[in-house]
C-alpha cells in the first residue's frame, strides 16, 4: 500500500498546531475553552496565572489558528475555532493515557 506524501507546507502547519498545543497551560485553556466561550477574565481566574502570561498563550493559540476572540466592549471572549481539536486532544489522550 502507497501513502501519499503530505505536502511540506501543510507538514509545517501540523507541526505548528501540534506546538502550539504542547504547552501545560495552552492545553488547559484548549480543554476550559472546549465547555464553550470563555472572557480573558474567567481564563485568567480558571488556569490561575496572571493577565499578561495568559494573553501571551492566548494570542499564540490564535495565531495558530486554533482559537477565535470576539471583542464585546471592554471584555474579549475567546472559543476554539475548530471543535476537531477537541478530538484530537481527545484522541492523543486515549491514546498516551487511556481513556478518561
Amino acid at each position: 500500500m502507497q501513502h501519499a506524501i503530505i505536502p511540506e507546507r501543510q507538514i509545517q502547519q501540523l507541526s505548528d498546531v501540534i506546538k502550539a498545543m504542547s504547552h501545560p497551560l495552552r492545553y488547559k485553556m484548549i480543554c476550559l475553552l472546549g465547555r464553550g466561550e470563555m472572557s480573558m477574565q474567567n481564563l485568567v481566574k480558571a488556569i490561575n496565572t496572571s493577565h499578561s502570561n495568559a494573553s501571551q498563550h492566548l494570542a499564540l493559540l490564535q495565531d495558530s489558528g486554533l482559537v477565535l476572540v470576539r471583542r464585546a466592549a471592554s471584555r474579549v471572549y475567546y472559543r476554539i475555532r475548530d471543535q476537531r481539536t477537541l478530538r484530537l486532544l481527545a484522541m492523543s489522550h486515549n491514546v498516551l493515557v487511556g481513556p478518561a
